[in-house]
């Protein structure tokens, strides 16, 4: 990917580095990051970039950014960290405000087609969250006023990170309609409770979270009539069934 970004290097570097000014720690193994890139660096809502520490040089990850584009150029990535994850578990147990890393251009194709007022249907797990509050914001920023259902799961109500900011943002725009779903015994997967909700026909959806959630997003909202060229998500490999 980096290597990809080096051919366009008359128009646009393949990276930036980025002092972190800021260091979130929502949960013992979640972390948003605020960076400030040395020269301008873009992004998009829901789009996601790529990270290197100097812990481990020339090991880049993906991860998605926790707001809309901001006007002070500051930009702001979540990070979960997970077993063996060498990068994640640096940035959120070692990186501190002052450090410097690179990131790469922004990826993703999980963004909103302002010219249609269709409904926009969110799914979230885990660090998922992120992308799906920089599309609620870019929605708020455009005055849009096309409903937006945001299905926000996890385990217990201590993973439900960020919820708060979300049910304040619903509070200010009646469009937005924010739901939590735990279950601690992990007996009922967020795709099959967004199912068991209602017809979601006549929706968008954005699907960002682990590779398993989304697989089983595809399927359940495939099976409930939703045509996949409506369905947006993180990069993940889809079983043959999904693909069609």
């Amino acid at each position: 990917m980096i290597d990809a970004a080096a051919e366009d290097e008359p128009r646009a570097p393949a990276w930036w580095y980025a002092a972190i000014v800021a260091h979130d720690r929502r949960t013992p193994d979640v972390a948003v990051l605020t960076l400030r890139p040395t020269s301008p660096a873009p992004s998009s809502p829901g789009s996601n970039t790529s990270l290197e520490t100097p812990w481990w040089p020339r090991v880049w990850r993906h991860y998605s950014f926790a707001s809309a584009p901001r006007s002070d150029g500051l930009l702001t990535p979540q990070v979960k960290a997970v077993p063996a994850g060498w990068v994640s578990s640096a940035l959120v147990h070692r990186a501190r405000s002052g450090d410097i890393i690179r990131l790469g251009p922004p990826a993703g194709s999980m963004t909103v087609d302002h010219t249609t007022d269709t409904g926009l249907l969110c799914l979230g797990g885990g660090a998922g969250i992120a992308p799906i509050k920089a599309l609620v914001e870019d929605v708020a920023e455009h005055g849009d006023r096309r409903p937006v259902e945001v299905f926000r799961g996890a385990r217990t109500e201590r993973e439900l990170y960020d919820t708060d900011t979300m049910l304040r943002l619903q509070q200010t725009h009646p469009w937005l309609s924010v739901r939590a779903v735990t279950d601690e015994r992990a007996r009922l997967q967020l795709p099959d409770a967004v199912h068991a909700y209602g017809s979601w026909t006549e929706y968008d959806a954005c699907l960002p979270g682990p590779p398993g959630m989304i697989r089983r997003g595809l399927a359940t909202l495939r099976a409930g009539g939703l045509p996949r060229e409506r369905i947006r998500h993180d990069a993940v490999d889809e079983p043959d069934d999904v693909r069609k």
